[in-house]
C-alpha cells in the first residue's frame, strides 16, 4: 500500500538540515500532487516570531474556502503496521525539526491519518494505529475548533475528520495512496474565533525578521489558502477585497 504524506506548510521547502535530510530519504518517486484541503493560516508560531503558520480547519471544507496542499509519496509502500508507525515517528521528528525520532504528538500538535474511503486492506493498519494513539495517552488529545466547527481530528482513533480530498489537477479524488499521513497544529484562537486575514497580515507587516517568507514560499510551492490574495492587498499597502469568512458549522 502507498502511503501519501500530505504537506501544507515549510516541512516541503524549510532548508534546515533535519528537514532536508528528511525529504531525501522519505520523499518517494512518482511526483508531487495537488490537492484542495481545508486550510488556512490559523496558528501563532514563536518559531517565526509570533507571525502566522497553516493549519487544518474543518470550517474551510466548502469548495470555495479549501485551499491547496501537496501530497508527496513516500518512499516505503508500507505492507506491516511497524511501516506505518515509523513513517508517522519520522514525520514528526521532521515536523519538530529534530533529528531524534520517536513518539507522534506534543502539546501544539500531532500526526493523524487519512484512509482513503474506497481503500481496501487498510483495516489492520487502522487498528495499529489507534493502538498507537491510544498508547499515547492524554498527550494525544483533540485539536481545538472554533465556535461551532467541528473537530479536524478523532482523538480517540487518530483520524482526521475531512473527506479525502480531490486531486486539482484532474478533479477526481486522489489516486494511488491507500492513506495519507499529516500533522495537524493548534490553532490560535481568540475568543473561539480564528484571526482575520487583516491581522494575519500586519504580523508579517510589522515583524522584523522576513517571516513573510512563509506565506510566499507557500505559495511558490503552490500552498495556498482562500485568504491568500487579501492578505496579499494588505502586504502590498492596498485596500483588500475582503474574502469571505466560511461559517464556523460544516
Amino acid at each position: 500500500m502507498r502511503i501519501g504524506l500530505l504537506i501544507i506548510g515549510s516541512l516541503y521547502w524549510d532548508p534546515s538540515p533535519v528537514r532536508k535530510r528528511w525529504r531525501q530519504a522519505r520523499f518517494g518517486c512518482g511526483g508531487q500532487h495537488r490537492v484542495r484541503i481545508p486550510i488556512r493560516y490559523g496558528r501563532r508560531s514563536n518559531k517565526r516570531g509570533g507571525t502566522f503558520t497553516m493549519v487544518f480547519a474543518m470550517s474551510c471544507s466548502p469548495p470555495e474556502h479549501q485551499g491547496r496542499g501537496l501530497v508527496v509519496p513516500a518512499r516505503a509502500e508500507c505492507c506491516e503496521p511497524d511501516h506505518l508507525i515509523e513513517e508517522a515517528s519520522q514525520l514528526w521528528a521532521a515536523e519538530r525539526d529534530c533529528s531524534r525520532v520517536g513518539g507522534i504528538s506534543a502539546d501544539w500538535g500531532r500526526v493523524c491519518v487519512l484512509p482513503d474511503p474506497d481503500a481496501r486492506g487498510v483495516e489492520g493498519l487502522l487498528h495499529a494505529w489507534q493502538e498507537k494513539v491510544q498508547g499515547v495517552g492524554s498527550a494525544y488529545r483533540a485539536v481545538p475548533a472554533a465556535d461551532g466547527e467541528e473537530q479536524v481530528l478523532n482523538a480517540a482513533t487518530g483520524l482526521a475528520r475531512f473527506r479525502w480530498p480531490l486531486d486539482v489537477d484532474t478533479a477526481e479524488p486522489l489516486a494511488g495512496f491507500g492513506l495519507l499521513l499529516m500533522t495537524a497544529t493548534e490553532p490560535t484562537l481568540v475568543r473561539g474565533t480564528y484571526s482575520p486575514a487583516s491581522e494575519i497580515a500586519r504580523s508579517w507587516r510589522e515583524d522584523k525578521k522576513d517571516n513573510v517568507s512563509y506565506f510566499h514560499n507557500n505559495r511558490h510551492h503552490g500552498i495556498t489558502t482562500f485568504e491568500d490574495e487579501e492578505i496579499l492587498q494588505i502586504l502590498r499597502g492596498e485596500p483588500p477585497n475582503k474574502a469571505m469568512e466560511p461559517t464556523a458549522r460544516t
